[in-house]
């Protein structure tokens, strides 16, 4: 005698959907957290809008993937960036030591 397999019973409305959705693009993604996934695995079966949402997300993201050509930064590019943030940096050191030095002279 075979045991019939247990229906978990679906949610046909999601009181958190927003939540969810922002939980199940972390998963997506890799950034969930050990408690998101953890929840997120314990959830997912018992929610009907969470289930259309996680397999439309996830389908999206797999035809995204598909066509998306990944080439890789030239260097000369990668260092003009570098050199554009090391000048912003340095103007903004040079900014708050001079701010610094002008809240010194004048809160005496």
């Amino acid at each position: 005698m075979s045991e019939s397999p247990v229906t978990v019973p679906q949610k046909q409305h999601c009181e958190n959907h927003q939540r969810c959705m922002e939980m199940i693009q972390a998963v997506l993604d890799g950034s969930a957290t050990p408690e998101e996934m953890e929840h997120f695995k314990n959830n997912i079966e018992s929610c009907l809008p969470c289930i259309e949402g996680y397999q439309l997300e996830k389908e999206v993201k797999q035809s995204i993937s598909q066509k998306v050509e990944k080439k890789c930064c030239p260097g000369k590019t990668v260092d003009d960036i570098k050199k554009k943030i090391g000048l912003a940096l340095s103007l903004a050191a040079l900014f708050a030591l001079q701010y610094s030095i002008y809240h010194a002279a004048f809160t005496i």
